[in-house]
């Protein structure tokens, strides 16, 4: 209802026709709030790969800017930084930064090192900006329909389709063939406690993308992707909707999330890689409001994320069917999972002010409530749509652009969705703030050598 009206807006303004946009310039500007303290600088690389319902090698782990791949496995921890350095000034063109975070990285000597911002530790912790140690396993594309919805939705209104990302850990030789009789872990990550903690078989987390309203489930596959590669079964999924009517109201929404929880539990294909009991909701837009809705009732979500999040607005205000979020999570300030949003400052009439993302991290519990994980607030120079893949020429028309790349914005988000969900689901020994530190740095390093402003970092109030 909201993004239908909107469209109805756009037309009457426009006529159909896009809004002409000239800019003076680029500006690749990100001012990231955090709800933590402010942030050092760390490596740089992008996540690239394939992933084939037929092909289980997945994508690759790790891709330099300029081009030349590599993994951490590369470099052992016992080699020398220049060495390293001349080993990969040999795989292309490489920017000079980005080769020596790798070094540092594969070295597992932390962020901190090479920046001389703190002292180097090989307990630093894992960079979640960049892809995690798993490859990508691409399912077949399955459906779903909600059996337990109905009345509420009705025949092909209830059904969903769904892509599904599953993790595979690579097969070390010492797996294969034990030396001495048993698996050991592989040693080619940050250290050997980082491989030890993801040695780890199945059952893994479960975290379900919701999308945003008409926007279709698998134009988050960037960022599902990613979490995958950090050892999470991944669920995207797209509801049978359309404009010109068979809309399906919030609680419906709600319930059909709920239900597709159940599901990957039940199903002969994903049951024996997921975890119900350890859910990761992630929302989108109006997704973000459903996700919350579904996570205040269902004790098996544990941690939630929230993109450019909008609750009630004029186009969908608040009547039967369609709750509003914020109020019940300051109703129920206890049942609200550890939380982090993301919001985009030029979401414009698609995600207005007064029912965004400030609002939704205003309203997030703080203390004891918090269940020991207060919540995390960004805010970036995005638009409503630089959140997904690739946006329609509908969707481009109605929401204004933002000020930077929208893969720019898709990385952020990627490495705080990982971020957020380790911490909660599986901690290591860095506390929250640290883990924010970390992630944040990484994040900097990356978008200075892409040319993207990084300079401020604030908390979100």
């Amino acid at each position: 209802h909201h993004m239908s009206g909107l469209v109805a807006h756009a037309a009457r303004a426009r006529g159909l026709t896009p809004r002409s946009r000239v800019r003076s310039s680029r500006r690749h500007h990100c001012a990231v709030r955090a709800s933590s303290s402010p942030s050092s600088s760390a490596p740089s690389s992008r996540e690239v790969g394939r992933d084939d319902a037929a092909d289980d090698d997945g994508v690759a782990l790790t891709r330099f800017d300029g081009g030349a791949r590599a993994s951490t496995s590369d470099v052992s921890e016992d080699t020398d930084a220049n060495e390293s350095l001349a080993m990969h000034s040999l795989r292309g063109a490489v920017h000079r930064r980005a080769v020596l975070a790798s070094v540092v990285l594969a070295s597992g000597v932390g962020d901190g090192a090479w920046l001389g911002e703190r002292q180097a530790s090989a307990s630093a912790g894992p960079d979640y900006a960049l892809p995690g140690p798993y490859r990508v396993r691409a399912l077949p594309q399955l459906e779903h329909t909600c059996s337990k919805c109905f009345p509420m939705c009705v025949g092909l209104s209830c059904l969903s389709r769904i892509r599904v990302f599953v993790p595979k850990a690579d097969v070390e030789p010492d797996a294969l063939f034990p030396v001495i009789g048993k698996k050991t872990p592989s040693t080619t990550r940050t250290s050997a406690s980082e491989a030890l903690r993801y040695a780890s078989e199945p059952p893994y987390p479960v975290a379900i993308i919701t999308p945003g309203f008409l926007i279709d489930g698998e134009s988050y596959s960037s960022i599902a992707r990613r979490l995958c590669s950090w050892g999470y079964v991944v669920v995207m999924y797209t509801k049978t909707e359309s404009v010109a009517g068979g809309t399906l109201d919030d609680e419906v929404s709600a319930a059909i999330l709920g239900d597709l929880i159940s599901w990957v539990d039940s199903d002969v294909t994903i049951g024996p890689y997921a975890n119900p009991d350890q859910v990761y909701l992630i929302g989108h837009s109006r997704g973000g409001k459903i996700s919350m809705l579904q996570a205040l009732r269902d004790e098996r979500v544990k941690a939630i994320a929230l993109l450019d999040p909008v609750d009630n607005t004029v186009y969908a205000p608040l009547g039967p069917g369609f709750p509003s979020a914020l109020a019940a999570m300051k109703a129920n300030p206890a049942r609200v999972p550890p939380l982090v949003v993301v919001g985009g400052v030029y979401g414009g009439e698609c995600a207005p002010s007064g029912s965004n993302y400030e609002e939704f991290f205003a309203a997030a519990p703080r203390g004891v409530a918090a269940k020991g994980h207060d919540a995390w607030g960004f805010s970036c120079g995005a638009g409503h749509f630089d959140f997904i893949d690739e946006a329609t020429f509908v969707q481009k028309v109605i929401c204004p652009d933002g000020s930077m790349d929208p893969s720019v914005t898709r990385d952020l988000c990627a490495a705080l969705v990982v971020a957020h969900g380790e911490r909660v689901l599986r901690p290591d020994e860095s506390s929250d703030a640290e883990t924010l530190e970390r992630t944040l740095g990484s994040l900097r390093s990356q978008f200075t050598d892409r040319g993207v402003a990084f300079d401020s970092v604030h908390k979100l109030k």
